[in-house]
């Protein structure tokens, strides 16, 4: 098993949904800590400084701490939990999977509950499911066992999932979206010396999943010069999928230059293309009809906006308990970013501001 399989393991398998990513941020501080020097913002996003030959331009790569999870709303007389959403959840992905709840006392495993279909009324059948429709249940006999257990409202919860490595170049598990992004940035500043021609940081951000609001307080905290986003992004090679593929698993990491949150400073795509041809490593161009990433808050940062793109791992069944990545497309967007952060020197970033088309 490789470094990069064993980290993407760990980070993945930790528990860390929108507002509770302390242990994903753990995890990307032990990896760093010795290469880099590590920082924070006040909302808990966490910022590696791997220096370069000069300070400037600044160069952030940003990818998410967080996973889509839930939030315990209410106790029923049952024992079970009524819970809100931490991200985008289709809720019949949720009925009948495993979960973990997380108290004060521990983590207790569930599963999500909805009626059976024995007692469905006629009106009810065929009616589309909500989150609020269903319920985690913990095995508890009433209300009092799960206080006596310390859960309350405002307790996370996340897929009870172990990431497994097929027997080809995939691994399924939950969290790719974005621990991918995490592991790639860990990685990558392992890797690089300290030659390049600028200041590379590598971030952690928080609270992606409910509205990128980690990634709009870190930019306006780093001021970046240049910012590419790092994703888990939602693959289209499904079936039924329709005719245009933008981001298959094993293609390569996906260059996306539009979706509804942000259109790519265009040049940045172009300038990431070109390296991706000298370096002869696949990739993919995206224009999404639908998501969006931190990059739709850096880009627009307060001090007059950063030049910004997203490069996406494609991730199978993303924002659901078992995502599939392949390691070939991780392993091309490390050699891809890396390559591309001795290319950014400041006449490139300059260029990039005054001409992004």
């Amino acid at each position: 098993m490789t470094e990069t399989e064993k980290l993407l393991i760990e980070l993945c398998d930790a528990f860390g949904p929108s507002g509770f990513e302390a242990e994903i941020r753990e995890i990307f501080i032990k990896n760093l800590q010795d290469k880099t020097e590590i920082s924070f913002d006040n909302l808990g996003s966490v910022l590696a400084f791997h220096r370069g030959s000069l300070e400037q331009p600044k160069i952030l790569l940003a990818a998410h701490l967080d996973e889509v999870g839930l939030m315990v709303r209410g106790i029923l007389p049952g024992g079970q939990l009524k819970v809100v959403p931490l991200g985008g959840w289709w809720a019949p992905a949720l009925v009948a999977q495993q979960m973990l709840v997380r108290s004060k006392k521990g983590t207790f495993p569930g599963v999500v509950g909805a009626k059976p279909p024995h007692y469905l009324r006629k009106e009810e059948e065929g009616r589309q499911l909500r989150v609020e429709d269903l319920y985690i249940d913990i095995g508890a006999s009433d209300r009092s066992q799960v206080e006596a257990w310390g859960i309350q409202p405002g307790d996370p919860v996340v897929p009870a999932v172990k990431t497994k490595k097929l027997d080809n170049k995939m691994l399924m598990g939950k969290a790719f979206d974005d621990r991918v992004g995490c592991a790639i940035i860990i990685r990558l500043l392992q890797e690089l010396e300290h030659n390049h021609p600028n200041l590379a940081i590598g971030a952690g951000t928080v609270q992606e999943e409910v509205g990128a609001k980690g990634a709009q307080a870190l930019s306006n905290h780093v001021l970046p010069d240049v910012c590419i986003v790092i994703e888990g992004a939602p693959a289209d090679d499904f079936p039924d999928s329709g005719s245009i593929i933008q981001g298959k698993t094993g293609a390569g990491p996906q260059l996306r230059r539009f979706d509804p949150t942000m259109i790519a400073n265009q040049a940045l795509v172009d300038l990431v293309i070109n390296e991706a041809q000298q370096l002869n490593l696949p990739y993919q161009v995206a224009v999404r009809e639908g998501g969006g990433t931190d990059g739709s808050t850096i880009q627009v940062q307060t001090t007059g906006g950063v030049p910004t793109m997203v490069i996406g791992v494609p991730v199978r069944y993303a924002h659901s308990h078992h995502g599939m990545i392949n390691l070939d497309d991780v392993e091309n967007t490390i050699k891809l970013v890396k390559s591309l952060i001795y290319k950014l020197d400041k006449d490139t970033v300059r260029e990039l501001k005054r001409n992004p088309w």
